[in-house]
């Protein structure tokens, strides 16, 4: 996490030849480039007459530890003869956990914060500032760095609360970290899009479960990402720091939970209490790691590890016992986890979001499938209940027809449902098909009709209800519309919008032998 931002500005910081950086998680005790020269305050509070002192030390930016204390630094910085003569403008940067006050060769360059005794008087400054250096004070021997630092406002304590301190050409530090942050960046609209497509599923209630974690994973994942870009979006004040840390730990431990959470309602067929105890007990693992882990990086890293290396483990024992689909997860999981240890640092800034991104994608499409498949099965079990629903009807039909009260000319007449082949619209009236081929025309309307008919027949086209006991045929064109062919050879077209229940409808008698 801190890896990204300094590699970024040691690249700047080499680039100028004045100090170097590394790119490691947890930096080496001493700075590769830099001696500085710690003092406690003077007596009187202020800065310390001499910084040769017998209370003065020498030690190196990475171990200089300016949490819960206040301290004042000497250092010289060197500077490049092109500098001196250059015309891009100069900035010294001081990244770290403190407020600051700088001076340069007697100059004071500025203030970022309020330096203080206690946490009462001192006002924290920006985790990552720069001051504008005039050329004119810039001398070509050595410059005479001096360093007012306080860090009362720590809520946790790191390995190595300073980061960065050199001259480098004067730019917005922000848009320096950005820069670094891009390629990440691009996945974050992929974990936006998994958070709110199956947050709806969630919703809708296709698969729940599987979906709401899912749903969770890239929040997770998001969240994370957020909090580990939101150092290159606004300057924000060193306490801000700690909290940024222990969200990403936080979002990363949820993310490598829910991951496990998915394979084991997947694949293990477990009850939702079994599942609930062994993911408990990855939990407690990963909390063990998260305490005794060094520095955030390693908490990071390590709490990731251990719950990818789990779902590794447990993917690799169903596919040895022949489980479907288990070999697939333990791919993606053991291949993420194989990049912890090749990328180190660099992993948590970039390729842990790369990775998740993949792995998501992974298990987003084999929730596609699995919710497709459970659609396919809730198609296919309403298409059953269709057609047993219509062989009871026609068996009750069978056994007691219907009677259907008709009027025509005044007269009211009652007609027995299953002597009805079809009726068709004909404007205010409603022509009757007979089974021994008579027709007649009563008063009313086929939608008036529709509701006092048995479930057998049904209303094929705006202007055609069929009694599917005499339908002998069924066709479709091309265009999606059909044709039936009753048992008297007539034919009734059918609307394109309504096929599919026809189709469904005629199977029945197939269904109920």
């Amino acid at each position: 996490m801190k890896s990204l931002f300094v590699s970024a500005l040691g690249a700047m910081l080499l680039f100028a030849g004045l100090s170097g950086s590394p790119a490691d998680a947890q930096p080496p005790a001493a700075h590769g480039g830099l001696v500085l020269t710690v003092c406690p305050p003077g007596p009187d509070g202020g800065r310390p007459d001499r910084f040769d002192g017998p209370d003065c030390e020498q030690t190196g930016l990475y171990s200089l530890d300016t949490q819960n204390r206040e301290l004042w630094v000497e250092t010289v910085l060197p500077v490049r003869d092109t500098d001196l003569a250059g015309r891009t403008p100069l900035g010294l940067v001081l990244s770290g956990k403190a407020a600051s006050e700088v001076w340069l060769n007697g100059h004071a360059l500025g203030r970022n914060g309020q330096p203080g005794a206690s946490a009462r008087e001192e006002i924290p400054g920006r985790m990552d500032a720069i001051f504008y250096v005039p050329r004119a004070w810039l001398q070509p021997e050595g410059n005479r760095v001096v360093l007012h630092l306080s860090g009362h406002h720590s809520h946790v304590r790191l390995n190595a609360p300073m980061h960065a301190l050199g001259l480098i050409p004067y730019t917005q530090l922000t848009d320096l970290i950005a820069m670094h942050y891009w390629p990440a960046l691009v996945t974050l609209g992929f974990f936006v899009l998994g958070l709110v497509f199956f947050g709806v599923m969630a919703w809708r209630g296709e698969a729940r479960e599987s979906s709401v974690i899912l749903a969770l994973a890239s929040f997770c994942a998001g969240g994370q990402l957020v909090w580990e870009v939101s150092r290159g979006v606004f300057a924000y004040p060193y306490p801000v720091h700690d909290i940024r840390l222990m969200a990403i730990v936080a979002f990363a431990f949820a993310f490598g939970l829910c991951l496990n959470a998915y394979l084991f309602k997947t694949l293990s067929g477990y009850s939702a209490r079994m599942r609930s105890l062994i993911l408990a007990g990855l939990a407690l693992v990963m909390l063990a790691i998260v305490a005794t882990a060094s520095g955030f990086d390693g908490k990071t890293g390590f709490a990731l590890l251990a719950a990818l290396v789990h779902g590794a483990g447990w993917s690799l024992w169903w596919a040895l016992r022949g489980k479907a689909g288990a070999f697939s997860h333990f791919a993606v999981f053991a291949g993420l986890a194989v990049l912890i240890p090749i990328f180190g640092g660099r992993f948590l800034d970039l390729y842990l979001y790369v990775g998740s991104a993949g792995i998501l994608l992974f298990l987003f499409y084999r929730q596609a499938q699995a919710l497709v498949r459970a659609r396919r099965e809730r198609l296919a079990e309403q298409t059953r209940a269709s057609r047993l629903e219509t062989a009871l009807a026609e068996a009750r039909q069978r056994a007691a027809p219907a009677q259907l009260q008709l009027v025509s000319s005044g007269r009211v007449e009652y007609v027995s449902t299953d002597r009805i082949v079809q009726l068709k619209g004909a404007g205010d009236y409603v022509e009757l098909h007979y089974a021994d081929g008579r027709t007649a025309l009563f008063n009313g309307t086929l939608a008036g009709l529709e509701a006092e008919l048995p479930e057998t027949f049904l209303r094929v086209h705006r202007s055609h209800i069929v009694n599917t006991a005499f339908v002998s045929a069924l066709e479709r064109d091309a265009g999606g519309v059909g044709r039936l062919t009753l048992s008297q050879g007539e034919e009734v077209p059918v609307s394109r919008r309504i096929m599919p229940k026809v189709r469904t409808a005629l199977a029945a008698p197939a269904a109920g032998g």
